[in-house]
């Protein structure tokens, strides 16, 4: 569960991004819904929003916790500054690293991370010290992608070279198995399948650049480029078409709510 990310180029994807994140980001803002909707916590006098982005989320966590302690994380600075753009009172704003937690033992009474920790370079101490944050009896709420997520896509890529262009996900069991080993008091799993269609590869592709996620771990560049390589790119996205001629793009979610 351990990879090599290079944080800083994830950091400059998502800082490059920052400024229209929120205009590409529907699918994040649904999906940060929804695992919104799971928070069932009362008064709470500490709230963490961890990977907090443009601040979309910190600003309803605000809202449902007004007297709340709130801090805003995130490893991207243009991203923290758009958050701090928010009329956020009582909010603190950190930068830094989710594999490099920096709140003490047993402070952090709601960690809420929305699309955040498939970035983590080792999932396991990620969770471990997310964990270690949070009371005894506190929970964290977390949305994560599986395997299977940007299939599509990867398999179209696929037509072209044999080189990495999308991010590699866990599976559930291994979230599960994860989950496990760490000894939360508790813990509830729910997945769903989310898919968005696109009228052609070049959408694709500037959608995921939009939301900052066009960063691929370990990637080489490709020997095609510009006209020729999207010919073929579309090719192999054929066999992905829906009925209305769009261009599928599958996301496998995970729902993550956990107890110390």
């Amino acid at each position: 569960m351990a990879q090599t990310i290079d944080k800083q180029a994830v950091a400059d994807s998502f800082s490059r991004a920052a400024s229209h994140y929120d205009h590409f980001a529907q699918l994040q803002r649904d999906i940060g819904e929804q695992l919104l909707s799971q928070v069932n916590v009362s008064s709470p006098t500490t709230v963490v929003d961890l990977g907090c982005g443009t601040g979309y989320f910190s600003e309803k966590l605000h809202a449902y916790f007004p007297k709340s302690e709130l801090t805003c994380f995130d490893l991207s600075p243009a991203m923290l500054n758009q958050t701090k753009q928010r009329e956020l009172n009582n909010a603190h704003f950190q930068q830094g690293d989710i594999d490099q937690l920096p709140f003490a033992e047993n402070c952090v009474d709601v960690i809420y991370s929305n699309l955040v920790i498939q970035w983590s370079d080792d999932f396991w101490d990620c969770l471990q010290q997310i964990k270690n944050s949070l009371k005894v009896g506190a929970k964290a709420y977390l949305s994560t992608l599986l395997i299977g997520t940007l299939d599509e896509l990867t398999q179209a890529w696929k037509s072209v070279d044999d080189n990495p262009h999308t991010n590699l996900f866990l599976s559930l069991k291994e979230i599960e198995t994860c989950l496990k080993q760490i000894g939360f008091s508790d813990q509830k799993l729910k997945t769903e399948t989310r898919i968005l269609a696109y009228k052609n590869v070049v959408e694709v592709m500037r959608a995921l650049k939009g939301i900052g996620a066009n960063h691929v771990h370990g990637h080489q560049p490709t020997h095609l480029s510009g006209k020729k390589l999207l010919q073929q790119l579309e090719a192999g996205y054929q066999p992905f078409k829906n009925e209305q001629g769009l261009l599928n793009l599958t996301y496998q979610v995970c729902y993550i709510e956990v107890t110390k």
